[in-house]
């Protein structure tokens, strides 16, 4: 059939408002059986003891179209069963199920091939022990029916479904608010398909008519089914709800038929699918019951519903029956899957004693593979439902359990008291993952029902408000995968305002906050191979990345360990640090501490538990935050419990990689330090391999690869310039060589023509934007280069005589990656050069490098220092600037102390890197160990992952090179 377009006014004033104030007919659950799913049946021996006639889902270990590899889609794109290749492995399947099924009498109700492989039947105990023996069979699963009442159970298992919102309280409506960020409420969705599998839909109430959208997606292959007795006629399917089924045979197979009043259709007269899915993407509308004013609106009211008709009311030898059979919700996931669905609401479970133990489970994970974010109730059986006190439901990891939550009260929100709990019902060393995930508003919800609206209460109602906002994170970001967008939701989330409920077994991570979710800055994805591996062994379930951990069993003989990949999604390179608050009795640490993930990268970092005093049973929780700067906190919960353990021992230190940049001379050690500085090279800085003090202090300006054109302070963003030597008359083969590979279009000279004369200047002009820094003495030449720092506010200064090489060379590494100047002063006046280049820089902080026998008292007071980094000698005082690095620094670069050109390459690109230059004593020296006491501390302290030794043997010894590759130094 066609669509139609809907129209109408975007919202209506009503006189009347069928139903408003009462409490919907809560879907009440039964009794807590439950029939747990079979393992793998390979190597497995059943008889027919293990079984009894009734209705079986069989599932057959070939995977299905979503997940198999030739027909699976690619990231990003949704599944398409009419290709080739998915008609012809589609083939392949039904072939090797029409196999299993000669062994039995029944046809099958069911045929599964797209998100499971496999069929539902009326089998015998004898024939449903002969398939779970055989090798092609996964699993044999008795059809479990999700009731609705709590009368005698209907054959073959029981279970339950579960059963005014407001776009205020959680952020979406107004100015600021989250529909404005994505267009307005008349995009809010848009392009968007939400499946609601569930009781059908009151079709013609005005959440679905009174509104308009664009037409349904191009890639949309779903329909429209008009059911057996008229209810649901032609014009039903409009561009709003542009999809509907409906799937009884589960029911009928058995011999149940549909109630008087139940429309044979997907049309709803039960209420509960219709409040749903406008929860989820109804029209915004102004409601009156002749005295207030009710807006309400669904989660995503530009998007389009599918309805897919599960519930039904029926009758059963004389009995009726509320409720859903799970082969024909498993049927419903595979129709959602092929017509297109983006995202799923399931609003139906029951007693569930596991993370996976239904066919319907299984389903919703081959729909994750493909994309599909599914929302589902945690369950209505908290201390205060009906049953109380059975555990939550619906813990699959791929799907999100949404408990319910007050959001009207003065004290909101909180958990209600009837909202499931966890945590999930296995053993102890298997409760390895958080149930529920998330709270989101399930109480006096205001929503559709059949002719009119009412307000509900339930888990059902909190389950489609996660699922229209994962509509609104899948518009604002199309690539994320299902989990990305969980993780989002979750990590973001908002404490509530008690006690009890922010229990994480109360109200999973905190309540939705869709203020923040849009930018979560680091998410926890996953996918099938993750699920397989938690599915392979749920005693190491707490691996599974997801935004909590869970640990149900702490061992006894050292801290848990779990793993976490977290991934970048903000558009720059960011450092988050870890930080844990929690009980005093349980002590949760992270390795690294601090993380830099590159834009779009992920990091794996190791999550290590303890119980410090707390007794074995007791559940302790709290909450890791990672903070980085200019991003919202990334907030994790962790709950833990098991046996007392001692602290984890420190591991023994390991040597950082040592390598060397060096050449035969001091030239090609320059070209061997250029090549680390990569592929985007402006500009190249020029020194003097010979009479070089011009040019110690031109390496914080090549850290920032400045280079002045015409008066123009130019910097190339993120592009530091290499310091190259020449002689004084000529360039050498090196350098030259180097030239060529770095190929910049700018070259700064450092130094007067008695430095580099004007026959090299020319040779280069040739070739490079040519800029020449020089002054009449190297006090003026820094004093030159420091006025290239427009805008600095702060100085270093350091002693410019000869035996004072050092200090301005850990200084200059220093200052480069603060984009601060070093100037030169001599030990006990200040040239007038330098006194003229502060005046003119008016920094507000003016550190002097060395101590006071190389810089004198006097000296620092006519400067107008604010501070000193320095100590008794060349050696303490490079420990002090490398002080100012944090710990664990990327790479350390060593260099001679002495007065080694070499040491002038590293200087920049070390401050372009943020790193630390530090000093040995050179090769001449006869006095033995060439690292002084003072510099191996620091390089303790600054515990390096890489050293890069700058020069030959001649300049740092190969004595140093084994101090630094010992892990025992490092002790």
């Amino acid at each position: 059939m066609k669509h139609r377009p809907s129209g109408g006014l975007p919202k209506r004033t009503l006189a009347v408002v069928a139903g408003l104030g009462m409490v919907g007919s809560m879907l009440t659950a039964a009794t807590a059986t439950a029939t747990t799913l079979p393992a793998d049946n390979a190597e497995t021996s059943v008889s027919a003891a293990d079984f009894k006639d009734g209705n079986y889902i069989v599932l057959l270990t070939d995977a299905p179209l979503a997940t198999n590899s030739s027909t699976a889609p690619a990231a990003g794109e949704k599944l398409d069963v009419t290709t080739s290749a998915a008609t012809s492995y589609a083939a392949q399947l039904a072939k090797a199920q029409d196999t299993v099924l000669a062994e039995i009498a029944a046809e099958p109700t069911y045929r599964y091939d797209t998100v499971l492989n496999g069929f539902s039947a009326k089998l015998t105990a004898d024939e449903a022990a002969a398939l779970a023996n055989r090798g092609d069979v996964k699993s044999v699963t008795p059809v479990q029916m999700q009731q609705l009442h709590s009368d005698p159970t209907f054959p073959d298992g029981s279970a339950s479904p579960m059963t005014d919102q407001s776009p205020d309280f959680l952020g979406l409506r107004g100015e600021g608010g989250l529909w404005e960020q994505l267009g307005g409420a008349e995009t809010a969705g848009q392009n968007l398909v939400i499946g609601v599998i569930d009781t059908g839909l009151d079709y013609d109430n005005e959440s679905f008519t009174e509104g308009s959208v664009a037409a349904p997606p191009e890639d949309w292959n779903g329909a429209c089914d008009n059911g057996e007795d008229g209810s649901w006629p032609d014009d039903a399917c409009t561009d709003k709800v542009i999809g509907a089924d409906y799937f009884m045979d589960g029911w009928t197979s058995q011999g149940a038929t549909p109630a008087p009043g139940e429309h044979v259709s997907p049309a709803d007269q039960n209420s509960h699918g219709s409040h749903v899915a406008s929860t989820v993407a109804g029209y915004p509308l102004t409601l009156s019951d002749g005295t207030d004013d009710f807006n309400i609106s669904g989660m995503a009211p530009a998007a389009h519903i599918s309805v897919y008709k599960v519930c039904w009311d029926m009758e059963f030898e004389g009995e009726a029956y509320s409720g859903c059979q799970n082969d024909d919700s498993a049927a419903a996931v595979e129709k959602a899957v092929e017509d297109g669905v983006d995202v799923l609401n399931y609003s139906i479970g029951g007693p569930d004693p596991g993370y996976n133990n239904d066919p319907v489970d299984e389903a919703f994970k081959s729909a994750a593979a493909v994309g599909i974010f599914n929302a589902n109730s945690a369950g209505n059986s908290g201390p205060e439902g009906n049953p109380p006190d059975v555990p939550v439901g619906n813990n699959a990891p791929w799907v999100a359990t949404v408990a319910a939550a007050t959001h009207k009260e003065a004290d909101s929100p909180t958990v209600a008291g009837f909202s499931s709990r966890g945590p999930v019902d296995v053993a102890n060393n298997e409760q390895n993952l958080l149930k529920p995930d998330i709270g989101a508003p399930g109480v006096d919800v205001l929503a559709a029902v059949v002719d009119g609206w009412g307000e509900m209460s339930g888990t059902s109602m909190a389950s489609p408000h996660i699922a229209g906002l994962a509509l609104l994170l899948k518009q604002a970001h199309p690539d994320w995968s299902p989990m990305a967008i969980k993780s989002a939701m979750q990590t973001t989330a908002i404490d509530y305002t008690n006690d009890e409920s922010n229990d994480p077994f109360v109200g999973g991570t905190g309540f939705v906050n869709p203020r923040e979710f849009l930018a979560p800055g680091l998410v926890f994805d996953a996918g099938m191979d993750d699920w397989d591996a938690f599915e392979a062994d749920v005693t190491t379930g707490y691996n599974y990345n997801t935004g909590s951990l869970q640990i149900g069993a702490l061992g006894a003989d050292a801290p848990t360990q779990a793993t976490r990949t977290v991934t970048n999604v903000t558009d720059a390179e960011v450092s988050y640090t870890a930080t844990f608050d929690g009980p005093a009795g349980l002590e949760v640490t992270v390795s690294p501490e601090t993380v830099t993930i590159p834009a779009g990268e992920s990091a794996e970092v190791t999550i290590s538990v303890r119980n410090v005093d707390a007794a074995a049973d007791v559940w302790q929780n709290g909450t890791l935050t990672w903070t980085g700067e200019g991003q919202p906190d990334v907030n994790f919960t962790v709950i833990a419990r098991g046996e007392q353990a001692p602290p984890a021992e420190e591991p023994p230190p390991e040597a950082p990689g040592v390598t060397r940049a060096a050449g035969l001379d001091r030239y090609e050690t320059a070209d061997a330090v250029s090549d680390l500085f990569g592929d985007d090279v402006d500009t190249v800085y020029i020194a003097s391999g010979e009479n070089y003090p011009d040019a110690v202090t031109g390496s914080p300006a090549a850290a920032q690869g400045k280079f002045d054109t015409a008066g123009i302070m130019e910097t190339p963003e993120g592009n530091a310039a290499p310091v190259l030597l020449s002689k004084s008359a000529k360039l050498t083969n090196a350098t030259e060589a180097a030239l060529t590979e770095l190929a910049p279009d700018n070259v700064v000279i450092l130094g007067g023509e008695t430095i580099i004369n004007a026959e090299v200047e020319d040779q280069l002009a040739a070739d490079y934007n040519v800029n020449r820094v020089a002054g009449e003495n190297r006090y003026d030449t820094a004093a030159n280069l420091a006025l290239m720092f427009e805008d600095t506010d702060k100085v270093y200064v350091a002693a410019g005589n000869d035996n004072a090489f050092s200090d301005a060379l850990t200084s200059s590494a220093l200052a480069g990656s603060e984009d601060a100047p070093v100037l030169l002063t001599k030990p006990d006046a200040v040239p007038a050069v330098t006194a003229a280049a502060i005046a003119e820089l008016d920094p507000s902080e003016i550190i002097v490098i060395g101590g006071e026998a190389t810089i004198d008292a006097a000296t620092y007071d006519e400067l107008g220092a604010t501070g000193r980094l320095g100590g008794a000698n060349k050696f303490e005082t490079a420990a002090a600037i490398s002080a100012q690095y944090a710990a664990d620094v990327p790479t350390v670069y060593v260099a001679s102390a002495n007065d080694y050109p070499d040491a002038l390459a590293s200087s920049s690109l070390a401050g372009a890197q943020d790193v630390p230059v530090i000093v040995v004593k050179g090769a001449a020296d006869a006095s033995g160990d060439k690292i002084p006491a003072v510099i191996k501390d620091a390089l303790k302290t600054l515990s390096p992952e890489n050293v890069v030794i700058v020069g030959g043997t001649e300049a740092v010894d190969n004595s140093v090179q084994e101090w630094l590759e010992n892990p025992a130094s490092w002790e």
